[in-house]
């Protein structure tokens, strides 16, 4: 087997320019520093050189090159540190790798440095120096044609180190004047923000004093207004001892009223047994009738006599609300006697006559009118109460009563720092159904445990939904996120139920239908019927266009009762995607360009895929390095290549002919297995990569993390929220970390603006403001307020109203 590392005699043996010269020495001279053969490394126009050499010379790459380094990894524009510390100690060590060296430079030296060096000599050598850089001459004098004096090679390197020394302490006497600057600055600042304080201060102690006079003034009001509190109240103690004398006076009252009543029912009973002796010789007269052929009934007084009686009987009867109802039963049966009347009266020919024809009109009760029936509508009323995700971001839980029909919207979780908080559902009571409207964890985290407390309560949710929840609360689980006394998920698993998109269905007295909100796959709004009313509850919306799915699709309602809309970026101006796209590419360009690695942490759902998408189409457009890679790692590829292939159905359309393996891959977008070597492998040269979670306290993004901190070359671009995202990270600046910080906006949500724009759409009554900071909530209402009633609820807090 041969040598890997050619010998000497056989580099020489080469006819080359490394070997042209033999008085040179064949190694660096004593003491020659590994910084200056470092410096000229660096430098890619000398990386090329060497590279063309290993090319050239046979052997070469073997003993300049690490072992399965090939000559090419030389060229790229930003070569690897490792690679480079190991050619600087073999230039240093093997004679020739030192020639190849002297060789690679030659060329790159100004030729009126070279010529300087032949004139060298210690009188000209300061001078030579300052025209030329002490520098420039050591690198002319060690690759020139002629040997240089030892002496004077060694002369210049001491002026280096020295020059070095003096750039170190200038720029530590700078460092120190500017740290001196800020100091003082951060003193001005202080003295001001004293002085600032002092006045405010004083003005608050003048607002005191006000407020203290005020309140005075108030007290002296309240007592005033007690004295006068204090004799209306024995004015009304007279009142009601007086009241009370003439409460016993109605009540003695009421009991001979009771003894009238009763004597006058006891008449009503006769007046109705003579009415009934009356009916059954009327029906006896009716029967004789047909038997008298020839005779005719012409006495007319028969019939007045009747009908005197009957109205005699019906103006006896006492005005109570029962007794009506008898006279009515009268007058229906004074009516069957009027008709038999005038049938005698008429020979049968059915039409009444005489005095006869005011029958039908009703005799008006003793004393009273008859009043108009009047039928009034009750209107429906709601309750809403948040369980979570009011004033806040995280935790949404929301309780909506519209009395026939109890549901819940979300059930998420929201950690605090020391553990993950849950809703508390145990006080809801009975509930027809819950609503989950997407499945980040913020709003399904906590089903386990609404499924354990309401084991048979059915969870609606579209069917991306309700296959994506089940992967979030897998991946949540694995990293020691499962909540204590919670269902298994096979449990929430066995009580989603999927309803498409747009498809009306029942619950208890309502009729639900989920729309597209634009957020996420399968994220969903709610709108709600019951009866008249109309409800509708945002979710998490956005009116953006995405890469990956439509955006969001409002109700084609107006005038609606009542709107529960989110607020978290209710304070922000729009920024359309492609812009964060744009700022993503030049940071990845500029941090890979100096060596670096940039880290996107993201959320796996949603998020994720929008930011591959994004740099994948609008690579070419905005300039992304053709040699800077893209790797994917963490949920974000099991939720991309599998979930969201699953659900190709409900993507865009341009995605519909897309193989499903490959919509979320480019030549250079490419997946990490799951593995800590592979990630050590792929952090050993320039690079950006996509991991989740977006806090970096766990699974692949906190690997990074740990991994590129602490290194200023290096940098994250944080994502909209990702700071806020359960409250927990703050991207490294307050913990120290010396890594790059850059921010875009990539959240899937309204801003103010497109928030207003859905008010004017769907025109509400009423709007109920949460999903956000108590600020932006507060700003929001405030421009809404004109227009409409608002509220801004609290945790806990119920809102009842009536639509």
């Amino acid at each position: 087997m041969s040598d890997p590392i050619p010998r000497e005699d056989r580099i020489e043996e080469d006819e080359t320019p490394a070997n042209t010269e033999e008085t040179q020495p064949s190694l660096p001279p004593e003491g020659f520093p590994e910084e200056l053969i470092l410096r000229r490394l660096g430098r890619l126009d000398t990386r090329r050189a060497l590279a063309e050499l290993c090319k050239s010379v046979p052997g070469l790459d073997e003993v300049l090159l690490p072992p399965a380094i090939r000559a090419d990894a030389l060229t790229r524009r930003s070569g690897s540190q490792k690679i480079i510390k190991s050619i600087a100690r073999r230039v240093l060590n093997e004679p020739a790798a030192w020639r190849a060296f002297r060789t690679a430079i030659h060329e790159q030296i100004p030729s009126e440095t070279l010529a300087a060096v032949e004139d060298l000599s210690e009188e000209k050598l300061e001078g030579l120096a300052r025209a030329h850089t002490t520098e420039g001459l050591i690198y002319a004098a060690i690759s020139g044609e002629e040997e240089v004096d030892p002496g004077l090679i060694a002369r210049l390197i001491e002026m280096w180190k020295e020059e070095n020394r003096k750039a170190e302490r200038q720029a530590h006497r700078d460092a120190r004047l500017s740290e001196l600057e800020g100091e003082l600055e951060k003193l001005r600042r202080e003295n001001e923000r004293l002085t600032f304080a002092a006045r405010a201060a004083d003005e608050r102690a003048a607002s005191l004093q006000r407020g203290l006079e005020e309140l005075q003034s108030e007290r002296n009001d309240v007592l005033s207004k007690s004295r006068k509190a204090e004799e209306r109240i024995a004015a009304a103690e007279e009142l009601r001892e007086r009241l009370r004398g003439r409460l016993s006076e109605l009540e003695d009252e009421v009991e001979h009223l009771n003894r009238v009543l009763k004597r006058e029912r006891q008449q009503y009973s006769a007046a109705a047994r003579r009415l009934e002796e009356m009916h059954e010789e009327l029906n006896r007269v009716v029967r004789e009738r047909r038997a008298l052929e020839q005779a005719r009934f012409t006495d007319e007084s028969f019939g007045n006599l009747l009908m005197r009686a009957v109205k005699n009987e019906i103006r006896a009867i006492p005005d109570t609300l029962e007794d009506a109802a008898r006279t009515a039963r009268l007058l229906e049966l004074m009516s069957e006697v009027v008709r038999a009347r005038g049938e005698f009266a008429s020979g049968g020919s059915g039409e009444p006559s005489g005095p006869d024809e005011e029958v039908g009109e009703a005799p008006a009760v003793r004393g009273k009118a008859a009043a108009p029936e009047v039928s009034v509508g009750a209107r429906p009323t709601l309750a809403f109460r948040a369980l979570g995700g009011a004033g806040e971001v995280g935790g949404s839980s929301h309780f909506i009563d519209f009395g026939s029909t109890r549901v819940l919207v979300d059930a998420g979780i929201k950690p605090d720092g020391r553990g993950i908080v849950a809703p508390d559902f145990r006080d809801l009571g009975e509930l027809d159904a819950a609503i989950i409207t997407h499945a980040h964890l913020d709003h399904c985290g906590a089903l386990p445990l609404l499924c354990q407390q309401h084991p048979e309560l059915p969870i609606y949710c579209t069917p991306p939904s309700a296959r994506l929840i089940i992967s979030a609360l897998n991946d949540h689980a694995a990293m020691g996120g499962s909540l204590s006394g919670g269902a298994s998920i096979r449990r929430v698993q066995q009580q989603l139920r999927p309803v498409p998109f747009g498809e009306p269905v029942k619950i208890g007295g309502a009729e639900v239908t989920l729309t597209e909100s634009g957020h996420i796959l399968g994220a969903a709004s709610v709108l709600l019927r019951s009866g008249s009313a109309m409800a509708f509850h945002t979710g998490d919306i956005c009116l953006e266009d995405h890469f990956s799915i439509p955006s969001a699709r409002l109700p084609e309602v107006k005038n609606i009762d009542l709107l529960i809309m989110e607020a978290t970026l209710a304070d922000r101006q729009h920024q359309p995607f492609s812009e964060s796209i744009r700022k993503m590419i030049r940071v990845i360009n500029e941090v890979t360009g100096r060596g670096g690695t940039v880290l996107i942490p993201t959320y796996a759902l949603g998020q994720a895929q929008e930011i591959i998408l994004g740099l994948k189409h609008h690579s070419r457009e905005f300039g992304l390095d053709s040699e800077a890679f893209i790797y994917v790692d963490g949920s974000v590829v099991t939720t991309s290549e599998r979930l969201y292939a699953e659900q190709i159905g409900y993507l865009k359309p341009y995605l519909h002919l897309s193989d499903p393996r490959e919509i979320f891959s480019s030549e250079n977008i490419r997946a990490v297995s799951n593995d800590d070597r592979a990630r050590e492998r792929i952090l050993a040269n320039p690079c950006a990569i996509i991991a989740s979670p977006v806090t970096m306290q766990g699974g692949a993004s906190a690997f990074y993390r740990r991994h590129l901190q602490n290194d200023p070359k290096n940098a994250v671009i944080l994502p909209s929220n990702a700071e806020a995202s359960y409250g927990a990270f703050r991207a490294g600046e307050e913990s120290g970390a010396g890594w790059q910080v850059e921010r875009v906006s990539f959240a899937a949500h309204c801003t103010q603006d497109e928030l207003v724009q859905i008010t004017e759409r769907l025109m509400p009554r009423q709007v109920i403001l949460v999903h956000g900071s108590r600020r932006r909530i507060n700003d929001l209402a405030h421009r809404l307020a004109p227009n409409h009633k608002i509220y801004t609820p609290a945790v806990g807090e119920t809102v009842r109203t009536i639509l």
